[in-house]
This record gives C-alpha cells, structure tokens and sequence, in this order.
C-alpha cells in the first residue's frame, strides 16, 4: 500500500475547485478538516485560505517557500497561490493526527458584496498583496485561532461578525510575516505608461537571456550612470540583484515542476557560472539548490497516496 513511486519526480501544482463554491457565490466557509495525514496534493484555487493547525506536524509549501508547521501554526494562503502540507511519519497509520480548522475566502464575492456598503480598495489589496502567502504568529495568531474556533458554531449575523473582524485583523501588518518575496516584475509594472512598465516587459521578456546592463539602459533611455541612480532609487536594489531575483523566482518554479537538472535549471534561467547561480540561489532561499528540490522530493516520496485536498 505504502510503496514508493516509480516515476520520476514532478512537483507540479494541479488547478482544484472547492466543492464548497463549486455551486454557488458562497462569501467564506469555516470547517474543521480531520484526517490521518494532510494532504499531499500540490495545488492552488481561487479561494484564498486561512489554516490554523491543531494537531499534527511536518512540512508546508506555500509559493517557494517550504518551512516546518506544527501545532498552532496560523498561515495565510492568497488565490491561485500553490499549495500543500506534508505530514511527518506518512508511513505511520495514526489516526486523527493531522487536524486543522481552515477558513476560505471567495475574495471576488467578498469585495463585491462589501463594496455595496464600504470603499474595499484597502481590501483589495490586502487580497493582492497576500499571494505571497502569511505566516502569523503572537497575540495576532491567538486572537484569530479564538475566532475561528468560534465560528464553527455560530451561525447567520454573529458568523459574519467574526468574519469581518477575522478579514480586520488579517489586513493588520502586525505580527505577520511574508512567505514570499514580491515578484519584482509585477511589483513595478503597473506603473503609468513610460520608461518603467517598458523596462519591466523587457526583463520579463529576456531574462533567460544574457541581459547586459547597458541593454537596460538603452531600453530606459537612460545613459549607464543615469540608469544605475534612476534603476537604485526605483527598487533599492541595483539592477544586477533585481536580475537576480527574477530568475531565481523561476528557478524555483523549474525546481518544484520540472525534471531538469540543476545545471540545465540554472541555464533555463540565463546562468552561465554555475556556482554563481548556487550562491545567488542559497542567499535568496537560504538553501543551495539541490537542497531545495531535496526538501520537495523526500517528503512527496515519504507520502505516496493522497487524502484529498486541503
């Protein structure tokens, strides 16, 4: 029942839709969720969720960031974030060790029902900004793991109470901490028309490549001195650690979806210096590489059948 699987190793993330909104404009649902390991489904939906663990421990991957849980982590997922929690000891038939109480999130459906009553443009951007997923933690993570404790009994006018003061709380920066970084590219380009938005398409569109950072300067319309002291006060970082960062994002991705090598992964993403590649890699993830995919492929080895989706 337990054997290992035989084909190679992709961790890529399937798209799921949640029985719960699958039929209706449902705002948000809370349930308590009991089974005898998480889930070993990598995935992502549209519903953004908030998962408070009770019981149980082991590896949660959110976005590229893959850290420890155990008993009262508070984390939140934004929409189409990919997604999973690893159980420790898979191999192990304990019953009820993996219990969490998670609250999903229509953020569509909430904006435009609140939208009727208040301006939800700070809201809108909490939802935005939470992509790159939350970890909370303090007196934060125990008022809110009250909360939702609470409303798995309470119903119609106090549910809705508890909701908007869970939604409150979450938008509040204190306590929170990001799991991800920004993706640097979106971050800037939706600026008005100009020099930025244009600039950012063209690293989005040869960063595999070997950008020079005269080629960005040309772009710019900038000459190279300019270029540096404009590119330095727009992002605080030069352009070469922005590279960096872009590629190393999706470097991430190719890690977790793809059977390439290390050396081909760091060619996809326009490295020619391997070892530069590890130590970017390890500065920004605090991992090389090898340890990354390491840390995805023996906990999907050690959980080789699925409980559903969480």
């Amino acid at each position: 029942m337990f054997a290992k699987r035989a084909e190679p190793f992709i961790m890529k993330a399937n798209y799921t839709i949640l029985s719960d909104f699958a039929r209706s404009q449902k705002s948000f649902v809370v349930k308590k969720i009991a089974r005898p390991y998480f889930s070993t489904d990598f995935h992502f939906h549209e519903e953004c969720q908030l998962v408070y663990i009770l019981s149980g421990s082991g590896i949660r991957i959110i976005g590229h960031s893959i850290e420890r849980f155990e008993k009262g982590d508070l984390t939140f997922v934004g929409s189409n974030v990919p997604h999973v929690w690893y159980s420790d000891s898979a191999s192990e038939q304990i019953y009820d060790e993996a219990e969490s109480l998670t609250l999903y999130i229509n953020s569509v459906a909430v904006c435009e029902q609140l939208a009727i009553l208040i301006d939800t443009k700070e809201i809108h951007q909490f939802f935005k900004e939470a992509e790159r997923g939350i970890k909370i933690q303090g007196e934060k993570n125990m008022v809110i793991s009250g909360i939702l404790i609470a409303m798995l009994e309470q119903r119609n006018i106090t549910l809705l109470s508890s909701f908007l003061r869970v939604l409150d709380i979450l938008r509040d920066p204190t306590d929170s901490t990001w799991l991800n970084a920004p993706d640097p590219i979106s971050l800037y380009s939706a600026q008005p028309p100009g020099r930025i938005p244009k600039l950012m398409d063209f690293i989005h569109q040869n960063f595999k490549e070997q950008i020079t950072l005269q080629n960005a300067a040309s772009v710019s319309g900038l000459q190279l001195h300019a270029f540096c002291r404009f590119f330095k006060s727009l992002t605080n970082r030069t352009f070469s650690e922005f590279l960096n960062d872009v590629r190393i994002g999706f470097a991430c991705k190719l890690l977790q979806q793809s059977e390439l090598s290390v050396t081909q992964v760091a060619l996809e993403c326009g490295y020619v210096n391997i070892s530069y590649f590890n130590r970017c890699f390890k500065r920004i993830n605090k991992m090389t590489p090898k340890e990354y995919r390491n840390s995805l492929t023996n906990k999907n080895q050690e959980q080789n059948w699925g409980l559903g989706r969480s």
